[in-house]
């Protein structure tokens, strides 16, 4: 074979191999198909709060985190209730998956595509009955309290009392290189635990329309089918992440796992377990989910078309596809086919920069928001509205 051809079939086979990475990400991402605050739950201290760990570069193992962590990771059995074609009433297993204990009343947190099941057509479903067992092998049932497709969090509630709740982490304060845990029931295996690094933080990943992964942790820690839902922690045993999902061709762990940032989860966890939902910040506003769109030259041109623009769009932005009506939006005077370009003082280049921004704000926050409308810029103030209760 000449050098040349050898040449071809290696960058071929890169490519293959890239793009199947990357769609993986965007299509697999989701792999597997007392009202108090999280703020107030107290989890015990931890045995190793007060110790001091070895430089882990020189320590022997991780034997210490294991046993804080451990007792506070649940495997989750899921099943769905119908009918057969004889109208008998049947009961089929959905699937696993993995979830954390963060209270010693019986408060269990896992990803929301763990309790769903695919009914087709691109649709699921909440599952009828989840069941979980613990660390010493009781099993109970649970209760699903409520459900967040936007971060993939849900949150369960046992009756079972006097649980191991996990110490709480601080996700913010991650580095790329810091050794961390990943334990949780992968393939069925429970209590497995993997180590591994940070291989990156602040992730966004390409997500559907109501699933939004921002600011994710991005690990070597082998996470495999059923560690969804599981426990992401420091070599303290301290809780920073909640593992979601893998980037694989092959539904194999290949190195590249996610994880939900702790300090996400507790926010999202707090409405859920206070109000039922997770409470975003609405603007009213359907953005073209194709990022750097307005970089193309062809697209300004289409788009200052429609809008029959004396000038030319902006090469950066969030295009604006529809407006709901009477929403806080609407009411500012941003329309269909304008394009965000800043909102409180950060900037807007396309819809991945609106989601990041977006995703975290609560209802009643007030945005200073910057855009260009037919040939205009403009400014309106708009104070976010709230998107509403999940479905249960």
């Amino acid at each position: 074979m000449s050098r040349g051809k050898g040449a071809v079939i290696i960058v071929a086979a890169f490519g293959i191999v890239f793009c199947g990475v990357t769609a993986a990400i965007q299509f697999n991402k989701w792999l597997d198909a007392r009202r108090e605050p999280l703020s107030a739950f107290r989890p015990q201290t931890s045995m190793l709060q007060n110790a001091k760990l070895d430089q882990v570069a020189g320590s022997s193992d991780f034997r210490a985190a294991a046993k804080a962590i451990l007792p506070s990771v649940v495997s989750i059995d899921t099943q769905v209730e119908g009918e057969n074609w004889l109208g008998e009433h049947v009961v089929q297993d959905a699937g696993q998956g993995s979830g954390v204990v963060i209270s010693q009343d019986g408060y269990i947190v896992t990803n929301n595509h763990v309790v769903r099941v695919n009914v087709g057509f691109g649709q699921t479903q909440i599952v009828d009955k989840v069941r979980v067992t613990f660390f010493d092998g009781s099993s109970v049932s649970a209760k699903i309290v409520g459900t967040d497709p936007r971060s993939d969090l849900a949150v369960l509630k046992t009756e079972k009392t006097g649980l191991n709740p996990i110490e709480m982490g601080d996700s913010s304060k991650l580095e790329v290189g810091e050794w961390v845990v990943a334990v949780g029931n992968p393939l069925g295996f429970a209590n497995t635990l993997s180590v591994g690094v940070v291989s990156n933080v602040g992730r966004q990943l390409p997500g559907s329309s109501e699933a939004v992964f921002i600011d994710g942790i991005q690990t070597d820690a082998a996470i495999n089918p059923g560690n969804s839902g599981g426990a992401l922690c420091d070599v303290e045993g301290r809780l920073v992440g909640i593992n979601s999902s893998i980037a694989t061709t092959t539904r194999a762990n290949i190195g590249i796992g996610f994880a939900i940032p702790v300090n996400r989860m507790r926010q999202v966890v707090d409405d859920i377990v206070k109000f039922g939902y997770a409470r975003y910040g609405q603007m009213g506003v359907q953005v073209l989910r194709r990022p750097g769109i307005l970089g193309v030259a062809e697209a300004r041109q289409e788009l200052q078309n429609r809008t029959n623009s004396p000038s030319e769009p902006p090469k950066e932005g969030a295009v604006v596809l529809q407006v709901s009506s009477g929403s806080v939006a609407a009411q500012a005077g941003i329309h269909s086919l304008d394009v965000i370009t800043e909102i409180n003082g950060k900037k807007v280049r396309d819809v991945e920069d609106f989601q990041e921004i977006m995703s975290p704000l609560k209802p009643g926050t007030v945005l200073d928001v910057k855009y260009w409308s037919v040939g205009k810029a403009k400014e309106a103030k708009v104070t976010l509205g709230d998107v509403g209760k999940a479905d249960l």
